[in-house]
């Protein structure tokens, strides 16, 4: 708060200041934040854009990879069970009794 210094002269005169400088107007404080504030606040809302991207590409990514793991599996699954029925065809073709992969 800045200091006051009363007229000598006449004690009912207004109080002067001590200091002479020019008022601060709310208008111009008010301009000076509000650039640097919206600036802010689009830095920030595009860098929580990015890390929800970012966040859904390495989630997509784990399904993908465990898919490619099942798809794998089932690939090795079908493939034995094809050769069982084509060796059980063969065996019967030739008269042998059908086997199964555990024997």
């Amino acid at each position: 708060m800045p200091r006051l210094l009363l007229n000598n002269k006449n004690i009912k005169s207004p109080a002067i200041k001590a200091y002479a400088d020019r008022e601060l107007n709310n208008n111009s404080m008010k301009r000076e934040i509000v650039f640097p504030l919206v600036v802010g606040v689009i830095f920030g809302a595009l860098i929580m854009v990015f890390w929800q991207f970012t966040a859904a590409l390495n989630n997509q990514s784990a399904r993908l990879a465990q898919l490619e793991q099942v798809t794998s599996q089932n690939s090795k699954t079908v493939n034995d069970i094809v050769a069982f029925i084509n060796q059980a065809t063969q065996a019967n073709n030739q008269g042998a009794p059908a086997t199964t992969p555990a024997q």
